[in-house]
């Protein structure tokens, strides 16, 4: 008998990490317009740039859960190569912008640092918007949902995937605007280039747990 992804458990864990990513990007968000309100910023970019790392892991560890399951679906077209880079991306890089965060929190070159956090955040986001839009394909072809429905939540997961690649490209722009700016005249501009950064790049994050949370609810209803 084929497999369907109405596995209740599996359907638990992937939207346990799009709620623990929503929750990040909302923090995220937050901590980055009070730092763009404030004159000295630099403990609320850092804790943004840790709670950012943080949660790029939670999702990682989400992802790996649903990636072993759909490779065991029957007549999966899922590809283990495909999709294996981007979940080891999005662990690789959330700890390493977990890293940053905390050495920049530590006084360890935070000008530079949290730039680079945020060029790497986005290029996160250009780089694995395909594998996500591939695995939310593969999870709606092993649903058991009707055609209508699916189509629904395809457009809606595309839309988002659009949005991410945007996010990306935004981030990397800003990322590497604070890198230039950082030791020049410019004196706090870099900051809030970075500043601007993470809420782009919280901004995406919470529009992408939302859209996985609200495909995740409708199968599990289903």
């Amino acid at each position: 008998m084929a497999t369907t992804y109405a596995d209740r458990d599996l359907a638990r864990v992937e939207t346990t990490g799009s709620i623990v990513e929503a929750a990040g990007g909302i923090a995220v968000i937050v901590l980055s317009i009070i730092g763009l309100t404030r004159i000295d910023a630099g403990a609320l970019t850092s804790i943004a740039v840790i709670i950012l790392g943080a949660a790029m892991l939670a999702e990682g560890g989400s992802i790996a859960t649903e990636f072993s399951k759909l490779l065991n679906l029957n007549g999966s077209t899922l590809s283990g190569v495909e999709m294996g880079g981007g979940m080891l991306s999005e662990i690789v890089v959330g700890a390493g912008v977990l890293v940053l965060g905390v050495l920049s929190l530590l006084g360890v070159s935070a000008t530079t640092l949290v730039p680079v956090a945020v060029l790497a955040s986005g290029a996160l986001l250009l780089i694995s918007a395909p594998s996500v839009q591939r695995m939310n394909e593969v999870r709606l072809e092993a649903s058991s949902l009707a055609a209508p429905g699916q189509r629904l939540m395809q457009t809606a997961g595309s839309a988002a995937a659009g949005l991410q690649v945007l996010a990306g490209l935004a981030a990397i722009v800003l990322g590497i605007l604070a890198l230039t700016t950082t030791g020049t005249a410019t004196t706090g501009r870099e900051a809030m280039f970075a500043l601007i950064g993470l809420l782009v790049l919280g901004s995406s994050m919470l529009i992408s747990a939302s859209t996985v949370t609200g495909n995740m609810m409708r199968l599990f209803h289903h």
